[in-house]
Parts: C-alpha cells; sequence; structure tokens
C-alpha cells in the first residue's frame, strides 16, 4: 500500500514538473537562440548573419545578455547585431505594453482615416511653386489614391518640391507609383533582391491614373531623419537626373524588412533584401543618399524655393514657346483665311498635358479679341471647337468672334447650333445674340 501511494506521489511530480517546464518563459539567451537561427535562414549576407552569430555566442557565454530588463535586452541585442552588420533596418523589438483606452469600441481606431496621415500638407507657393509634404509611404490603395489627388492638385505646378526631411520610409511598390509619374517611357527603376527566395523582383514605371509631369523640375528637401523608403525615392529620382536633391546626408537603409515573432512576445525585423538601382549598381546602404546641395536640413526649403523659382520659369518658357510662336506667325498675317493646323496642334498637346483647358483656351482667345486681335481670337476658338466639339460654349465664342469679325451667317449658324446643344445653358445668351442680330 505504501509503495503504491510512493509512486503514484512520483507521477504527481513529474506531471506537475512537465507542465511547469512547458510553460516557463524562455531565457534571454533562449530568444537569442532563436534570433540567430532567423538571421541565418532570411539575412540578406549570410556571412554577416553568421559572423553576428559568433558575436551573440560569445556574448552569451559571458551573461552579458542575463538579468536584463526586457527594454534594456532589446537595446542591448540590437546595439550589438548593428556593431557587426552597421544595418539600421535590423532591429530587436521588446513586447508592446497594452495602452488602456478610454474607448470601448475599437472599429474606429484599426481604420487608417483615423491614423496620422501619410499626407502632411500641400500648397502652391509663388510663380506657382508646388509643395509636398509626405510623412511615410503607405501601401494601400487609399496611398495610392492620395498620390493621385495631390499629383491632381499640383497639375498647374511648374516645378514641384517634396519635402522628405520627416518621412521614415515605407512601402517600395507605393515609391514607384509616385516616381513613375515623373517618367514617360518604360524604365527600371530599381530591382530588389531577396537571398532567402533568390528571387529578384523588377520595379519598372509603371501607369498611373493622373497625368504624367516628365519635364516638370523637381527638388527634393532631405534630412539625417531621412530613411529607407523616402531615401529610395530621393535615390531614384536622382539617379535618373529627375531631381534636385537639397539637405543634409540620410539615414543609410536601403534593405527591405520583414517582421518575426519571438518567444515572450519580442520581435525582430531583419533585412531580407537588398535594392540595386540601374544606373548606379548599387544603392544608399550604410552611406545615405548624398545630396547635390549640402546644407542644414532647416534651411533646404528657402534654398529649393529660390532656385525653384528660375527652373520655373525655364519650364514655363519652354512649355507655352511654340504656342506663343505660333500665335505670332497668325498675328502677323492679319488674315482670317489661314492655315491653323499647327496652332491646333500645339493647343492640343497642352490639353493633352493638362495644362490648359477649354475654359482657359476660350479666355485666351478672348485676351486677343479685347485687344482687337479679331484673326488670331477666331484661330484659337476655332480649335477650341475642334478639341471640344461636344461643348456649346466654344460654339457660342466662336459666334461671337465671327460677330465682331461682321460676319453675321456664321455668327448666326454657331449660335444655332450652341442653342441646340444647350438649350436652357448657353442657349439663352444665344438666343439673346440672335434677336439683336435680326434688329442690326
Amino acid at each position: 500500500m505504501k509503495q503504491t501511494v510512493f509512486r503514484k506521489s512520483i507521477i504527481v511530480i513529474a506531471f506537475l514538473f512537465f507542465i511547469t517546464s512547458l510553460f516557463a518563459q524562455a531565457t534571454n539567451n533562449d530568444i537569442i537562440k532563436e534570433a540567430q537561427q532567423l538571421l541565418e535562414e532570411n539575412y540578406i549576407f549570410l556571412d554577416k548573419a553568421k559572423e553576428v552569430n559568433t558575436h551573440l555566442d560569445v556574448l552569451m557565454k559571458k551573461g552579458f545578455f542575463d538579468d536584463m530588463s526586457p527594454g534594456d535586452f532589446a537595446k542591448a541585442l540590437t546595439l550589438e547585431m548593428q556593431k557587426i552588420t552597421k544595418d539600421k533596418h535590423l532591429r530587436f523589438s521588446s513586447p508592446r505594453t497594452k495602452q488602456p483606452s478610454k474607448e470601448k469600441n475599437s472599429i474606429t481606431r484599426s481604420l487608417s482615416r483615423y491614423r496620422a496621415p501619410m499626407l502632411r500638407g500641400f500648397q502652391l507657393f509663388e510663380s506657382n511653386i508646388g509643395y509636398i509634404d509626405l510623412a511615410f509611404f503607405g501601401g494601400s490603395e487609399e496611398h495610392l489614391s492620395k498620390i493621385d489627388q495631390v499629383m491632381k492638385d499640383m497639375i498647374v505646378a511648374d516645378a514641384i518640391i517634396f519635402d522628405m526631411r520627416r518621412n521614415g520610409g515605407g512601402s517600395p511598390t507605393t515609391v514607384n507609383y509616385l516616381a513613375s509619374y515623373f517618367f514617360d517611357e518604360k524604365l527600371l527603376l530599381n530591382s530588389i533582391y531577396s537571398r532567402a527566395q533568390d528571387h529578384t523582383e523588377e520595379l519598372w514605371v509603371v501607369d498611373v491614373k493622373g497625368t504624367k509631369r516628365p519635364k516638370v523640375p523637381v527638388f527634393i528637401l532631405t534630412s539625417e531623419s531621412t530613411f529607407s523608403g523616402a531615401e529610395d525615392f530621393s535615390y531614384t529620382m536622382q539617379s535618373r537626373g529627375r531631381a534636385t536633391v537639397i539637405g543634409e546626408v540620410t539615414g543609410g537603409g536601403a534593405h527591405p524588412t520583414r517582421g518575426f515573432s519571438l518567444d515572450n512576445g519580442f520581435s525582430i525585423g531583419i533585412p531580407f533584401a537588398r535594392t540595386i538601382n540601374p544606373v548606379t549598381k548599387t544603392n544608399w546602404e550604410g552611406v545615405g543618399v548624398q545630396p547635390d546641395i549640402k546644407m542644414p536640413a532647416d534651411n533646404a526649403l528657402e534654398k529649393a524655393k529660390e532656385l525653384a523659382l528660375t527652373k520655373a520659369k525655364t519650364y514655363k518658357n519652354l512649355l507655352f514657346k511654340p504656342l506663343k510662336e505660333e500665335l505670332a506667325v497668325i498675328e502677323s498675317k492679319k488674315s482670317t483665311n489661314l492655315d491653323r493646323t499647327n496652332l491646333y496642334k500645339q493647343l492640343e498637346i497642352l490639353v493633352k498635358s493638362k495644362v490648359l483647358g477649354e475654359g482657359s483656351i476660350n479666355s485666351l482667345g478672348y485676351s486677343y479679341l479685347q485687344n482687337n486681335e479679331p484673326e488670331v481670337a477666331l484661330a484659337i476658338f476655332e480649335s477650341n471647337t475642334v478639341i471640344f466639339p461636344d461643348s456649346a460654349n466654344t460654339w457660342d465664342s466662336l459666334a461671337e468672334c465671327y460677330l465682331g469679325l461682321n460676319k453675321k451667317e456664321k455668327a448666326i449658324e454657331y449660335y444655332e447650333k450652341a442653342i441646340k446643344m444647350d438649350p436652357d445653358g448657353v442657349g439663352e445668351n444665344a438666343r439673346a445674340m440672335l434677336k439683336k442680330i435680326k434688329t442690326m
């Protein structure tokens, strides 16, 4: 009987020991060993991963990480790994502490619309200098839509300044999408090589939902806090000669990173791939993006505005030079019977690039009409009806111009056309003009 009781006690003790060991927390060294395995499997440079692991083995034998608090442990391990790799993307994180929330319903807190926005702000400075301040590069369709929206608002800009001084990075896809707005040809902008998958992803110029700006001058502001994806955008635009970078040398993080969970709530971010620029055949890892104009970040915006004023003027002159030349030819000939093919082509180019629209062409025509240049005005109004044939307003304006030239038959024809197209809008004015013509 005593022997049976003794055996049962042994079984109970063994079971309790098993349960205790099963739920015992991993030690700091156990967690490091987990991280070491992940490093060898995933870190972009295998030789560096092995060198890091050898260094950590030495420290563990010395008891370096023993009895450290979670926060100190995370900082110390990150520091020791970066001593070897110099890789700022390689980071070890301690468990997150949950902050009490007064808001019981977490639905709104989980939606991106209630988080800090990607777009801090944008505006037009003097002389149509556009300014865009991006906080990060979000990876959702919503963020791509934000880029489309701001680029639509910047369509009138004759130079654009991007503020990356407080941008910590984000999605390579979104970076590539924004950069694609400034190239109208299919170019390879970046390649990303993953060692673990032995695969190279190529990032080419993509189609965008807005109007591309392949010739508009671009300036990018940087600081030592500019990092990762923000560096990617700066480096890519600079290497292709599409932007002037102004400010400080950036942080120097070029490796795409993936997060891995570890025991006790710890995690590690491991750079699993490296960016390869097709122009430089390298990247900005460890050295940062080198500004074209190096200066304190706080002074970069004023310098960019100063340079942008000159570049915007040159861009605007080049943009409108062919149109100005064609208008001068028509003006010099003082005839309504002119070949307007070239004028139409120049206006169409500007319309397709969203520089001009129906209303702005109409305004241009009226400016010549008011300055007693009816032949030039007629050429402009006629071109507008070809480009925007479904607009009653273009035909109404053309009729008014013909009336000014005392060509009543043509004026009546086009007023009637405008009335038919838009009886309740333009038609009211057109009917009044027809009545006036008949009493003349």
